[in-house]
């Protein structure tokens, strides 16, 4: 097998095309939520992570242990991928108003060769009570290589942290905007779901890792910036102070109370 998961954290830890790992995975030991892989978090981030208004404070970032590594169960163990749930109770940090919530997360695994790995994701949120939630898909990758996001229209992204992205950084091309993952400095940026096109495709030194996302224009996306809304993709470069990585996030609509919402992404690995 070259897909490798991590049940109790709800995740896909590795996958391996030609004997070449895709993802970031902490080392020697992965421990906490910082492991690495495919991970599933919970947004808005502001309300459920952060502490405060400061963003520049680290130490006011802290990750709910309700969501990662989070309580998940294997509901099935299937020849082609799993069944996970997670019933959990979020804590707004600022407020501390709680918001019930149940998660499935169903991994089917479509492609697993020497050369091409393929799986789909789907993953189901109800919010049973409280405050909208929304689905935040992360994956991990090492620096060094190049993403494209495809886009429509003007290309524009927001920063979330103090250290800004440099604009110049990017090439936008045919509906796609290029950068180079370095991790240089430790930044962030979105693209709202009018910019978005439901692309991210990273390259590295002997793969390709491709992922293809629901987006939907002018829905209702709660996270982005501090107090602002509407990012359907982000993208985080880690300077070392976590390990050194960069991630791929996408963000699901909001749920509502009551309500239920399900996120669908596609990702392929291919050797090169």
């Amino acid at each position: 097998m070259t897909i490798t998961f991590a049940r109790g954290s709800g995740r896909i830890l590795q996958v391996s095309v030609r004997g070449r790992d895709a993802f970031w995975v902490a080392a020697p030991e992965p421990s906490g939520w910082n492991l690495g892989g495919d991970r599933l978090w919970l947004g808005p981030e502001r309300d459920w992570f952060w502490a405060g208004e400061a963003r520049d404070d680290l130490s006011q970032h802290l990750v709910p242990p309700e969501i990662d590594p989070g309580p998940w169960d294997v509901v099935h163990d299937r020849p082609d991928g799993v069944d996970l749930v997670l019933g959990a109770t979020l804590v707004n940090r600022d407020t501390g108003s709680p918001t019930s919530v149940l998660v499935e997360r169903h991994i089917t695994v479509l492609a697993d060769t020497r050369y091409v790995a393929e799986y789909e994701t789907e993953t189901v949120l109800q919010v049973q009570s409280g405050h909208p939630v929304d689905l935040w898909s992360i994956v991990q990758v090492p620096l060094g290589g190049r993403l494209e996001i495809g886009v429509t229209g003007q290309f524009s992204f927001r920063d979330h942290l103090p250290s800004p992205t440099d604009p110049t950084r990017f090439t936008v091309l045919d509906g796609v905007a290029a950068i180079d993952l370095a991790g240089e400095h430790m930044s962030k940026f979105g693209l709202t779901s009018s910019v978005a096109a439901g692309l991210l495709r990273y390259t590295l030194p002997g793969l390709v890792i491709e992922r293809r996302i629901d987006v939907r224009p002018g829905g209702d996306y709660r996270d982005g910036p501090y107090q602002l809304t509407g990012d359907v993709i982000q993208v985080f470069e880690d300077d070392g102070h976590y390990g050194g990585y960069a991630e791929l996030e996408h963000h699901s609509v909001a749920c509502q109370p009551g309500q239920t919402v399900v996120d669908r992404c596609r990702t392929v690995i291919r050797a090169t």
